[in-house]
């Protein structure tokens, strides 16, 4: 699970949720919303999120993803539906092939992994092609 967050159409005002979410290979997000939430009216307006993913206290490790999302053209969308099965998150096919839900990749601009789990912490920073 991670926090996504958007910006609310005609302002600067942020808006975060809770999604479920996986990942390809090449480091891009993969993640579903409703037709009917903010984030889906936000997107539609505005494609650029932020997320944050992790912090478990046993482990203490976050990433820190920034991006650009996109619709997953519906000839692909079978093949992002799978990826998203695969990874076990809660979203079950049941849910994920529901009419109201797109499904969303985000390329990364800005990646930030931070490992706290020793005595010095290990952060990476990554800026992409914009």
């Amino acid at each position: 699970m991670a926090t996504v967050s958007t910006i609310k159409p005609g302002s600067t005002q942020p808006e975060s949720a809770l999604v479920a979410f996986a990942q390809t290979d090449d480091l891009r997000l993969i993640f579903e919303t409703f037709v009917d939430t903010r984030k889906w009216n936000n997107l539609k307006r505005n494609p650029h999120v932020a997320f944050v993913i992790g912090w478990d206290t046993s482990k203490y490790l976050t990433v820190q993803y920034e991006g650009v999302a996109a619709p997953v053209p519906a000839d692909e969308v079978e093949k992002y539906t799978q990826i998203f099965i695969a990874k076990d998150t809660p979203c079950t096919e049941t849910f994920l092939r529901d009419s109201r839900v797109r499904l969303f990749t985000v390329k990364p601009t800005w990646v930030r992994y931070s490992d706290y789990t020793g005595t010095v912490p290990n952060i990476i920073e990554k800026v992409f092609n914009r």
